[in-house]
């Protein structure tokens, strides 16, 4: 049931004009050089992302990455899991079966949207997310924000998707932001003066952009919670559906594996093989700041701008073999060389989120109270439900974007676990 890669990296005219870097070890040494700028987010979706973490040079990105990498401990880590997506996905899931139990038909991707909002909300530090049509606000002002931070792969005029984007923010700011600002603002003044301790101030990102970034504008702290928002709603969101229909497929043609969903280490084996297959974007931008030799030997001149293929480097057969295009969690790899491929980059670049999404990623999850990621808590939930894609109603694309991503995501759910078959809601790591 593998996809088969996308036909090619390019979207817009410009990219056929870029140099294309394809082979996974050079792809990987670009993004580990200092003297390369993450050009994509700020070409066209500038208005929506300039200044934010992933659009800064080296010495800039690894200051920021400092301040905002203590969100995500281990202690939080576990907060994300265990106490936001398990209950809210169960939730939505047993939802499902208020109407008819013997005949569950769901569209899949937005419950699992739906559940991986509420972890933006923890992330982040939205407060006013009570009820449903909170989520359905925040649900379609991180669509906006998805497709705007896409813009550069939008088959549609990017400029009308990044305006969209912006007014999305603006409303964001107005609804979300700014009420969440204003009451860390004032719990912050309060533990200046000795009312209240630090610890009853909230771990997220507004409450550390307060403490580090103070003097910024409100639409710097803005741009910055909104990117946020970007890779922890939306950009998780389109990948889930990816791994699922791959899971579903592998067990399919291998039914003994069907006695591993519960196994939190094969499931995460699964999650980054199917993050290596489907990159969220199909390249990554870089701008050669210099005129640069890597160490194999390739040369660009400086102002050359790269496209660096994701879906062609993660299935370089001479990392992954010659069955690098095929889905198999059970897949051996090089030393060093991650389960899910340069899904995440790499380098000083690497995505922040890739221990939210699915922690070290590598199949080592031992115990069930440590961290194995919200997608491989989701993909667990959502096993036991043995879901089937509906053969009346099979996922459809989005036709306005080269990034391979869901529209919709239908699936049959064939069985309703029982309270004592469920998975542990909860973990000594919040004991006291």
């Amino acid at each position: 049931m593998t996809l088969p890669p996308p036909g090619g990296a390019v979207a817009r005219a410009d990219h056929a004009a870029m140099t294309r870097v394809a082979a996974y070890h050079e792809v990987q040494e670009v993004l580990r050089s200092s003297r390369f700028w993450p050009s994509m987010f700020v070409r066209v979706s500038g208005p929506l992302l300039e200044g934010t973490l992933m659009t800064l040079s080296v010495g800039e990105h690894l200051r920021r990455r400092r301040t905002e990498v203590v969100m995500f401990s281990r202690a939080q880590l576990m907060v994300y899991e265990i106490d936001t997506v398990v209950p809210a996905l169960r939730e939505l899931l047993e939802a499902a079966f208020d109407g008819d139990p013997a005949r569950v038909r769901v569209d899949i991707m937005r419950i699992m949207r739906d559940a991986l909002l509420r972890v933006t909300a923890k992330v982040v530090g939205i407060d006013d997310l009570h009820g449903p049509d909170d989520v359905d606000e925040l649900r379609d002002l991180a669509e906006h924000f998805g497709e705007g931070s896409s813009a550069e792969w939008a088959t549609r005029d990017p400029g009308s998707v990044v305006a969209a984007a912006v007014a999305a923010k603006d409303r964001f700011g107005e609804r979300f932001f700014r009420p969440a600002l204003e009451r860390r603002r004032r719990l912050l003044t309060a533990v200046e003066r000795g009312e209240i301790g630090p610890d009853d101030v909230p771990n997220d990102l507004t409450t550390l952009l307060l403490r580090n970034y103070g003097d910024w504008e409100t639409e710097k702290l803005l741009r910055e919670v909104i990117f946020y928002v970007t890779a922890s709603a939306n950009t998780t969101t389109h990948l889930a559906p990816h791994v699922l229909r791959e899971v579903l497929g592998h067990l399919d043609a291998h039914p003994a594996d069907r006695a591993k969903v519960g196994d939190l280490s094969f499931l995460q084996r699964t999650v980054s093989e199917g993050l290596r297959l489907h990159p969220t974007v199909p390249a990554l931008l870089r701008l050669a700041l210099g005129d640069v030799e890597l160490p194999s030997g390739r040369r660009y001149a400086a102002g050359e701008q790269l496209l660096l293929d994701l879906n062609a480097a993660n299935r370089d057969e001479s990392v992954f073999g010659p069955t690098a295009d095929v889905f198999d969690p059970y897949r051996s790899l090089p030393t060093r060389t991650a389960a899910y491929g340069l899904a995440f980059g790499d380098g000083a670049h690497t995505c922040l989120g890739r221990q939210v999404a699915v922690g070290a990623g590598n199949g080592s999850v031992e115990r069930d109270d440590v961290p194995a990621g919200v997608l491989t808590r989701l993909l667990q939930e959502v096993l036991r439900y043995d879901p089937a894609l509906d053969p009346d109603d099979p996922p459809v694309f989005r036709d306005n974007t080269a990034t391979m991503r869901f529209a919709r995501f239908p699936v049959v759910l064939r069985a309703r676990p029982s309270a004592r078959h469920a998975a542990p809601t909860g973990c000594p790591v919040h004991a006291g």
